[in-house]
């Protein structure tokens, strides 16, 4: 949960810097910005009886709805300019919505009078509201409120029986001193609540508390998240008696169990929002679970101990009856996660003691890691692409098998200009660490590419110098860069310590891809990649991988090699990117022949099927 928090607070800033960067406020200097100029085209704004929106726009997958009040005639050059600076940030929100499942809305409020919304809605599902300009999110973004400019979140809000409650982070946007409107990332409260139902120990109850006291997660209060409209009291979710208010909680100890009254209460404070996660069990249900888990096996236990003392109290009074019972107590105490010093035995009782102080710890920090282990994977795979581009003139499929439950390969691919950009990548190492150095990577190419205007060499090379700035650990990722131009099958490319792509001809021909000699991206600062390129004609296929194919070992620690991998494709051409990255998955499984799998395996797959215009744009322009 920490971690959803956190992507929500980071895309928040991730946005509010693109819309207050140089390069989108200064769209006011340029002769399009002026006063008394129709909306740019592109925008497919439509005007309604008393407003304006993008009900009519020909990609509802590309970003979100602009919705206004009044005409788009004689308006302000800066009204102009915000609506530009709005419809920058649909590149970012498309992909946001899709890798980050928790995000259930983001939302640019204009003091123009104008509010993007995505994903895209039409306007009759989300009217909109003159509320939203004197609501407290709105308040808090005013200069008086908020003078240092900071993010905050805000009451949640009722956003319908199919999205249920929202909780927005928010932050005002500035071109540099005129205030401009305020960002919000809305997090969805049932995907929190569907996350905090998992938690698996059945004798408590886990609650998600903001700093007001509200209850934003609960499993009792939110049993059917969709349907509550407001955040859960504090009295239902804890005993008054217990606990009275939420400054009585902020009072106990941070990450450490406390006794009050009859429960046992245990917080921990969120760092990306004023949150807190708070698990509450009453003593007696705990006693209960002891006593009948254990309650018999006790028992046998204390009746030998008392026959063995009547019969030979004299002699092992002191070397055993004593020491038993101060094991006895040790084991309650860490089984009620009360642990304390060991308590003064004869020597060759203190293993006893020592043993399960360890089994404790090391059972609670394997449980701890697993769940974070668990957590991390499932990010990583949400951040990879699930939806591949609906295009007359290519294909592209692509996967990624990871060798332990976080790989350190990734792959992407994004849309720029009407060009396909598709990245193949491998990070050093394996596990958590290279998961988490990937993720960084994506994002951090995926960024600059986005907002660049230069050529894929440098692209890389700021790519290249952003991931050596504080690189303690001296990671680093081999990466394939490609640009595709569906319009004339051109593809130009960086190869930054990869394997070569492999390139299959309509007649069965394999070329590989020239070498463009650039080092692995986070190596050497100040490195300089220079790009290559080649042309696609119809029918021919690429295939873009990482040296987890090449690399794959048999139980006789034989190679797969290049050989194997040209051989599968020779004479034998594949019609579907994903028949040939599927081709190729099974081809090393069955060169493996059981062998454990020692290294992430990335595989992406082009096919040019025709050059020239999208059909399917064409086709909905004509009608």
């Amino acid at each position: 949960m920490e971690f959803m928090l956190a992507a929500s607070a980071e895309q928040l800033e991730a946005l509010r810097m693109i819309a207050g960067t140089p390069q989108t406020a200064n769209l006011q200097d340029k002769p399009a910005c002026t006063n008394q100029r129709s909306p740019d085209s592109r925008y497919e704004l439509s005007e309604t009886v008393n407003g304006f929106n993008r009900d009519e726009v020909s990609d509802r997958d590309n970003g979100g709805n602009l919705l206004g009040y009044g005409s788009l005639k004689q308006r302000s050059a800066q009204f102009y300019c915000d609506v530009d600076t709005a419809m920058a940030l649909n590149k970012n929100l498309q992909s946001m919505t899709f890798n980050l499942p928790h995000i259930a809305r983001v939302r640019f409020v204009s003091v123009h009078h104008f509010e993007l919304i995505s994903p895209w809605q039409p306007a009759a599902v989300l009217p909109l509201e003159k509320s939203i300009w004197s609501n407290e999110t709105w308040q808090q973004a005013q200069v008086k409120a908020n003078p240092n400019r900071l993010r905050f979140w805000s009451q949640p809000y009722f956003a319908g029986e199919e999205i249920g409650l929202l909780a927005p982070v928010s932050a005002p946007v500035y071109d540099i001193d005129r205030f401009m409107g305020v960002i919000s990332v809305d997090t969805s409260l049932d995907y929190l609540n569907r996350d905090n139902s998992e938690f698996g120990y059945p004798l408590g109850t886990v609650s998600m508390v903001d700093a007001e006291g509200r209850i934003m997660a609960n499993p009792k209060i939110f049993k059917d998240p969709l349907q509550v409209r407001e955040p859960g009291q504090w009295n239902q979710a804890f005993n008054p008696k217990t606990l009275a208010s939420i400054a009585a909680l902020n009072a106990l100890p941070n990450s450490k169990t406390a006794t009050v009254g009859s429960d046992i209460v245990l917080r921990r404070a969120f760092v990306a929002a004023p949150w807190q996660l708070v698990f509450s069990v009453p003593r007696i249900t705990l006693w209960e679970k002891i006593l009948l888990d254990r309650g018999g096996d006790m028992l046998a236990v204390l009746l030998g101990l008392a026959l063995l003392m009547a019969v030979t109290y004299v002699v092992t009074s002191r070397e055993f009856v004593s020491p038993a019972a101060k094991l006895v107590a040790y084991l309650v105490a860490e089984s009620n996660f009360r642990p304390g010093p060991i308590p003064l035995v004869p020597q060759a009782w203190r293993p006893w003691f020592d043993a399960i102080a360890k089994a404790f710890r090391e059972s609670l920090q394997l449980s701890s890691l697993r769940r974070e282990i668990d957590i991390a994977a499932k990010l990583q795979q949400s951040i990879l692409p699930r939806h591949w581009p609906a295009d007359t003139r290519f294909s592209l499929w692509g996967t990624m098998r990871a060798a332990k439950d976080v790989g350190g390969d990734f792959y992407d691919h994004f849309e720029i200009d009407g060009m396909r950009n598709m990245v193949v990548a491998d990070v050093s190492g394996k596990g958590i660490s290279a998961g988490l150095f990937g993720m960084l990577s994506k994002t951090l190419l995926r960024t600059i590419a986005i907002h660049s205007e230069q050529g894929l060499g440098a692209i890389v090379e700021k790519v290249n110098e952003g991931l050596c700035e504080d690189n303690e650990n001296c990671m680093f990722v081999t990466t394939l860069f490609a640009r595709y131009n569906p319009k004339d099958g051109s593809l130009n490319y960086i190869n930054a310590g990869h394997p070569p792509p492999m390139l299959i001809r309509q007649d069965g021909q394999v070329e590989w891809l020239a070498p463009t000699k650039g080092i692995a991206l986070g190596v050497i600062e100040g490195s300089i990649y220079k790009q290559g390129i080649t042309r696609l004609q119809p029918g021919d296929l690429l295939l873009m991988y990482s040296d987890g194919v090449t690399e794959a070992i048999n139980t006789t620690e034989d190679e797969f090699g290049s050989n194997r991998l040209a051989d599968l494709f020779k004479g034998n051409v594949s019609n579907s990117p994903e028949e040939a990255v599927m081709r190729v998955l099974q081809a090393v499984e069955n060169f493996a022949q059981g062998a454990e799998q020692s290294d992430d395996i990335t595989c992406l797959a082009l096919r040019c099927a025709a050059l020239g215009e999208n059909q399917i744009n064409m086709k909905h322009e004509s009608s």
